[in-house]
């Protein structure tokens, strides 16, 4: 009994040590996500916020056209948002993938 635990550990020891590159792999993946989606979000923000823009000008404009506006506000706000879903997604992914390997 004493030499099946001991081959146990000595297999989950090794196993653990196998799995330590792909940790390391996932870790890198999360941060290069992090700095992409940083990016992505930055430039998607202000194309978002731009189009934001252009939909509260019509407000100002005769003839008022409360239907651009309302289009705009939306277009704007998911253009601006939908690079940090995505990047949140990714992330949240990756660190459940993560958290799965850390319990072996």
């Amino acid at each position: 009994m004493i030499a099946l635990r001991v081959f146990g550990s000595v297999l989950h020891f090794l196993l653990k040590v196998v799995l330590l590159p792909v940790q390391i792999v996932l870790t890198i993946l999360i941060y290069m996500i992090d700095f992409a989606g940083g990016v992505f979000g930055f430039i998607f923000g202000l194309v978002g916020g731009f189009i934001i823009l252009a939909g509260l000008s019509c407000l100002f404009m005769p003839p008022v056209d409360w239907k651009l506006f309302i289009e705009a506000m939306i277009a704007g706000t998911v253009i601006g948002s939908l690079p940090r879903m995505v990047r949140y997604f990714g992330e949240s992914v990756l660190i459940g993938m993560k958290g799965l390997l850390a319990k072996i």
